[in-house]
């Protein structure tokens, strides 16, 4: 006797994911969202990013033990005050959040929020290289220098 078998595979579109993240039911209404502002202004922050995507949070917390799959953060460069005006309307229109002037010139890390949250009410909470690195020192100095008392 000889057993028969047959393989099938079976596709199916579950949604439709906007340029944004944001989830949709129907092809139509994605299309019809992708439409707005609100992705116009994500297209155009994203071409901040230096990577041109953002990334979980685990990724670049990964060798510290930290961070999570599902926040994600983004590096931007801010070359001038039209690149932080598009960065500034971004977080408006994600919560009210803003990026200070401190900022043009500089590459930063900033929070684009939870991937299944649609990134709502998301600070940006820049920091350069440079900040994380000093941040990341006096962290350590707490443990590895205890005696080392800081000045506040």
């Amino acid at each position: 006797m000889k057993e028969i078998k047959r393989t099938r595979t079976i596709e199916e579109v579950t949604g439709y994911e906007a340029e944004d993240g944001t989830m949709f039911k129907t092809k139509e209404e994605c299309e019809k969202y992708e439409d707005t502002a609100k992705v116009a202004v994500y297209k155009a922050f994203k071409e901040l990013m230096v990577n041109g995507e953002e990334f979980a949070e685990c990724e670049i917390w990964e060798n510290f033990g930290y961070g999570s799959e599902e926040f994600m953060l983004a590096i931007i460069e801010i070359k001038n005050e039209t690149d932080l005006e598009i960065a500034n309307r971004y977080y408006e229109l994600n919560g009210g959040h803003s990026i200070s002037k401190d900022f043009i010139g500089k590459k930063v890390l900033v929070n684009i929020g939870f991937y299944y949250d649609n990134r709502k009410d998301c600070p940006p909470n820049p920091r350069t290289k440079e900040m994380l690195i000093e941040e990341f020192t006096k962290d350590m100095a707490k443990f590895f220098e205890p005696e080392v008392k800081e000045n506040k």
